[in-house]
């Protein structure tokens, strides 16, 4: 995994782009703290962070979108299935070297707040929960974009799959809203779900049985459900697809509570799309 991750962090700044993401990041983190801590006033460094989000959503993409979709183009990715290294070596190690180029920027970021302090009183726990909360909401969008990457042919489908399905992820809260919360909305929902989920796992073990049984199932069960209990589905589905706003987690440290529920979803969603990665990566290697 080290190997892995020095080959990769090395062609992140060979390739020049992980220059331009510490710079540019910096340049948005700098404009933002004078825009809102300095005109507007407020000694809230987590609020800078809150409003750089949606400019994140943009350029992770850009971050992840070679990770996997690069070594299929130049054909590299026959030397990794090749190799004495483990698939969650290979990922793992990939996936600390994004984090660790989005993690430069916000680690000069830490002197932020305490040059803020000079001007005002300052709440340096939240500022730097705030921080860490952000790390770990761009932790779990880059496991999102590695895995979309690996599902990718080619670096420019992977970024413009990754902001897709990113920007839906930040719009998801409006997007909830504008939902029935009926019983037959639910049951919709829902088994198209189960439909992206048995299309999933056929994409991953090309295993039809598997996949076509998971769709039936849960179609099965949704009808069921919504014949014999409606009342348990209303409002159930829009629940489901808050579960899925990851950008909106990072509300509770914008609000200055350090919320482990929101520490663990992060973590799980990063462990999960690893996880998906790996078995995406497996199916290829044993093709």
């Amino acid at each position: 995994m080290l190997v892995i991750y020095k080959k990769e962090l090395k062609s992140y700044f060979n390739g020049m782009m992980g220059y331009v993401f510490i710079a540019f990041a910096l340049a948005v983190i700098g404009v933002y703290t004078v825009a809102v801590s300095f005109l507007q006033s407020y000694p809230n460094f987590e609020y800078v962070l809150d409003s750089v989000r949606f400019l994140f959503v943009l350029i992770i993409p850009v971050l992840t979108m070679r990770t996997m979709a690069e070594e299929k183009r130049q054909r590299t990715d026959q030397l990794l299935y090749s190799s004495p290294v483990s698939t969650i070596s290979i990922i793992t190690g990939k996936f600390l070297a994004a984090l660790t180029v989005f993690a430069v920027p916000l680690l000069i970021s830490c002197a932020y707040p305490v040059l803020l302090g000079r001007f005002g009183i300052v709440n340096y726990k939240t500022a730097y929960a705030g921080i860490l909360g952000f790390l770990l909401m761009g932790g779990a969008a880059i496991a999102i974009g590695i895995f979309l990457s690996a599902l990718a042919e080619s670096q420019m489908v992977s970024a413009v799959v990754s902001f897709a399905c990113l920007l839906g992820c930040y719009l998801m809260p409006s997007l909830t809203n504008m939902l029935s919360s009926s019983a037959l909305t639910s049951a919709l929902g829902f088994a198209a779900l189960f439909l992206l989920v048995a299309w999933m796992t056929y994409n991953t073990t090309r295993n039809v049985p598997l996949a076509a049984g998971v769709g039936v199932v849960g179609i099965g069960a949704m009808a069921a459900l919504y014949m014999l209990k409606p009342a348990w589905l209303e409002g159930t589905f829009n629940t489901a697809l808050n579960s899925l706003a990851v950008f909106s987690r990072y509300d509770t440290f914008v609000y200055g509570m350090f919320d482990l529920r929101s520490v663990v979803y992060f973590v799980t969603i990063i462990a999960l799309f690893i996880f998906f990665t790996v078995q995406t990566v497996e199916k290829r290697r044993w093709a």
